[in-house]
């Protein structure tokens, strides 16, 4: 506040300006003198524009002098101009140009209007057409365009706009036509909109009932063959849509609806028509005055050719035919691009019931065939489908891609899972999987050949799921119309639910069986080749269960003649190459047999009780063989089959007798033996060559035993090998029943150990 200015308005003189400190009064004498000059800065400016406004005045002043001048000057000379006899002359004239120019002036403004009406009809049906309006209101503008041109052109000094309208109007009446073709199929069409469509065509192409007709007919058929070329199922669909709508549409249509549009059309003047005279582009409460009395009392002249309903009925029964050809052809061709069953059915479904919905509709039996050979084109697609499906499984492309390792064992050892991660963080299952492969031998190859077997059974369910689902659909449910309405409608139904399912079925029992039927030929095949018999027999064990399967669910038979002939032969090739190390370890062991353990014989006499080791080692041999080559392979066939085969050759291994020559030899005398006592005899019966005999013939026992043979007097091997043991022993019946007795019992020890040739349980 101290050092705020005092206002120099208050001071009364100018002494009081002095009573305030000094740098107070200096700021007031900056401040007074600011003031000053900005006073002086605003005067300067308002004498300067006060100065322009002057000017101007006097400008403006001086102009108006001059006109006021010219005004003068030439109103002088008017009055100088404007006598009596100037006038007259001026007025006469006026009058002779009048009267020379009047006729040529009305003959001009004619034109100009019908070439403006000519100009607006074009445009309006040119934008009717974009706008997708009534193809009747178009060809009449047409219609009228064409007559408004005829008549400028026959005017003495037409436009020279005439020619770019006639070309337009060219133009239009090819658009037009266009037009028509795309309203006559464009799909959702009324039937109203289709009528006047065709009345359009009539007017603007001046054709006959039955030209119409005609190219009604032929336009829905074009667009029936455009959309049958690689149709999907919704082509399809609208295929059979714009059939139904073309029947329906031209028995409404023709002849009695179409001959009753066109005489009313005909009957009306076309200036008259309220379509027309709505039509504000036009302007024809303007320039209607100006339009000739030909123009405004035209009527559009239609050809009245009758139409006879029987021409309708030919014409629409040979089209019926063709539409028919192209349906089916579609239909077939959609169906051949599709290879899935739930589809086709999917397909069969909608298109069938359509189908029937509009026989049912027209109530024309001639559809009951078509019906027919519709269904027959979808069981004879689903048939191929079927085959198709079964057909896919190619089982040995995996197998010789892993032939090199199928005989290594080594990684389905059971217990390896032991030392293996797992994940069981989506339960047990991979674990389940795991067990089984290792237990069923499954290696890489033969795992690729399960997955595949899994993946084509599960095709198979799926595909029968579907059989059952034809069988179970509930046509008369989704049906709009009864099956009463059709004709032979029973015979349809009990063939849409039973007879194509049959047919069907038939086709893919026959396709499972004989797929399964090649698999187990290609595995006979195998059987000659270098296939391990392992890989082939676990390869048949996943066949037979898929079979088994097939024969329980499906009801397909499948008959392999070679089955068992097969089986037997893949056993036989698996026994050959398991016993060959145990066999030629027998055979050197059996050359260096050691003296009989006696002092290990029980009963009296002393009798063996158990088998020479080389014996024990040749069966544990043989356990381990069989137990490598994989447990899962030894059935009771295989089994019987091995043990067929060491029957047959453990008594030729064995080879002769030991202390054969020795016992063969006695001292005769006189051709008899010599006269002994019978201690002597005793004596000579506990010679090493009897108890080496006695141990052959227990080790022939024990295996005869193991073997599963019996004492019957067959000629294999092994059992000649123990008669003749038991004739050179001379020993008598209950000493050999002991000695049978003993080796049954050393075999009920000790089986467990052999667990893969112990008997079967019973």
């Amino acid at each position: 506040m101290a050092n705020q200015l005092p206002d120099p308005r208050d001071f009364n003189t100018w002494e009081d300006a002095f009573q305030y400190q000094l740098p107070v009064v200096r700021k007031l004498e900056q401040q007074l003198r600011r003031n000053i000059n900005e006073n002086r800065s605003k005067l300067r400016s308002l004498v300067g524009a006060s100065y322009r406004d002057l000017l101007g005045t006097a400008e403006r002043i001086i102009e108006m002098d001059g006109q006021m001048q010219d005004v003068e000057d030439h109103l002088g000379d008017i009055g100088r101009k404007c006598n009596v006899r100037a006038v007259e002359t001026a007025n006469e004239n006026q009058e002779r140009m009048g009267k020379s120019k009047g006729s040529g002036e009305r003959q001009r403004q004619a034109i100009l209007a019908r070439t403006k009406v000519l100009q607006n009809a074009l445009s309006a049906a040119a934008r009717a057409i974009r706008r997708g309006s009534d193809a009747l209101l178009v060809s009449k503008l047409l219609v009228l365009s064409r007559l408004l041109h005829q008549s400028i052109s026959k005017s003495a000094e037409p436009p020279a706009v005439l020619e770019e309208l006639k070309r337009k109007l060219s133009n239009l009446r090819r658009r037009l036509l266009s037009y028509i073709e795309r309203a006559l199929v464009r799909p959702g069409q009324d039937r109203t909109n289709v009528a006047h469509s065709l009345y359009a065509y009539s007017l603007v192409s001046n054709s006959t009932p039955k030209d119409v007709l005609r190219h009604f007919l032929q336009a829905r058929f074009e667009q029936l063959d455009a959309k049958a070329e690689l149709p999907s199922e919704a082509d399809i669909l609208d295929i059979l849509e714009l059939y139904r709508r073309t029947l329906l549409d031209t028995r409404a249509l023709f002849p009695r609806l179409f001959a009753e549009a066109m005489s009313e059309l005909s009957s009306t003047p076309l200036l008259k028509d309220d379509s027309l005279t709505s039509c504000g582009e036009l302007s024809l409460d303007v320039y209607a005055v100006w339009i000739p009395e030909n123009v405004r009392t035209f009527t559009p002249w239609v050809r009245h050719d009758q139409l006879l309903s029987s021409d309708v009925g030919d014409a629409l029964r040979s089209w019926t035919d063709q539409a028919q050809t192209v349906i089916h052809r579609a239909v077939e061709s959609c169906l051949s691009r599709e290879t899935d069953a739930q589809s086709l059915l999917h397909i069969r479904k909608k298109v069938l019931l359509q189908y029937l919905s509009l026989s049912a509709n027209l109530r024309d039996g001639s559809h009951a065939e078509s019906i027919n050979d519709l269904r027959g084109s979808f069981v004879k697609r689903l048939q191929d489908v079927a085959r198709n499906s079964v057909e896919s499984i190619a089982l040995f492309e995996n197998l010789d891609a892993t032939s090199s390792s199928s005989a290594d064992t080594s990684s389905l050892d059971l217990w390896q899972l032991s030392s293996k991660d797992l994940d069981l963080s989506h339960g047990a299952q991979s674990f389940r999987k795991s067990i089984l492969d290792m237990r069923h031998g499954r290696d890489e190859g033969l795992q690729t050949c399960v997955q595949k077997l899994n993946k084509w059974t599960n095709e198979m369910d799926t595909f029968w799921g579907l059989l059952q689902q034809m069988r179970s659909t509930r046509w008369q449910d989704e049906l709009d119309v009864d099956f009463d309405d059709l004709e032979n409608g029973d015979e349809i139904r009990q063939a849409l639910t039973k007879t194509d399912a049959e047919q069907t079925q038939s086709a893919f029992q026959s396709a499972v069986s004989e797929v399964l039927r090649h698999q187990y030929e290609l595995i006979k095949a195998r059987s000659s080749f270098s296939t391990p018999p392992q890989t082939l027999l676990r390869l048949l064990r996943e066949i037979d269960s898929r079979r088994a399967m097939v024969e329980h669910s499906y009801g397909a038979t499948v008959e392999v003649d070679f089955y068992h002939s097969a089986i037997r032969s893949l056993h036989q090739a698996l026994v050959e190459q398991v016993i060959e190390p145990p066999l030629k370890q027998l055979r050197i062991s059996t050359k260096k047999q050691a003296k009989a353990a006696v002092s290990l014989w029980d009963g009296s006499p002393p009798l063996p009780v158990q088998p020479s080791p080389f014996v024990f080692r040749f069966m544990t041999l043989l356990q381990e063989a069989m137990s490598g080559a994989g447990t899962d392979l030894w059935s009771c066939g295989a089994v019987n089959v091995l043990k067929e085969v060491l029957t047959e050759r453990l008594g030729i291994v064995f080879g002769d007798l030991p202390g054969k020559d020795a016992l063969a030899s006695k001292p005769e005398v006189n051709g008899h033996t010599e006269d002994v006592s019978e201690e002597v005899y005793h004596k000579s019966g506990e010679t090493k060559s009897q108890k080496q005999l006695l141990q052959s013939l227990f080790n022939a026992l024990f295996l005869c035993r193991v073997m599963g043979t019996r004492q019957t007097g067959k000629d294999d091997s092994l059992n000649a090998y123990a008669n003749r043991a038991r004739e050179l022993a001379e020993l008598d019946d209950a000493t050999y029943e002991r000695l049978q007795k003993n080796a049954g019992e050393y075999w009920k020890r000790t089986y467990l150990l052999f667990g893969l040739l112990a008997p079967a349980p019973i």
